[in-house]
């Protein structure tokens, strides 16, 4: 004869779902808006084959609503417009960049 248990003794540990991170898509320059030489604002490619500058899009004119406040540190999904390796990146990670060219392989 089985010995019938309730079931919030069986050990199974509570189940609750888990609350994730607001990951949020952020506008970037393409390759095309960047000149070799300015400094823009963003992240470095965590890419070791790329490693170059992921600038924010300008603010859109008239825009009334801040995309993002200061003190939100949450995570963005990137994708670099160089090597197109997408990846997350820190809000509050983000700094100021000169944009290199990469000198094709020889």
């Amino acid at each position: 004869m089985a010995i019938k248990r309730p079931t919030k003794s069986r050990g199974t540990p509570l189940r609750r779902p888990v609350s994730s991170a607001a990951v949020r898509r952020v506008e970037v320059r393409s390759k095309q808006q960047m000149v070799v030489g300015e400094v823009y604002e963003g992240w470095l490619c965590k890419s070791a084959a790329c490693g170059l500058v992921i600038a924010l899009a300008p603010a859109a004119e008239g825009g009334s609503k801040s995309t993002v406040s200061e003190f939100d540190d949450h995570l963005s999904v990137i994708k670099c417009p160089h090597c197109g390796n997408e990846d997350l990146y820190r809000w509050n990670a983000r700094g100021k960049h000169s944009y290199v060219q990469k000198s094709p392989a020889a």
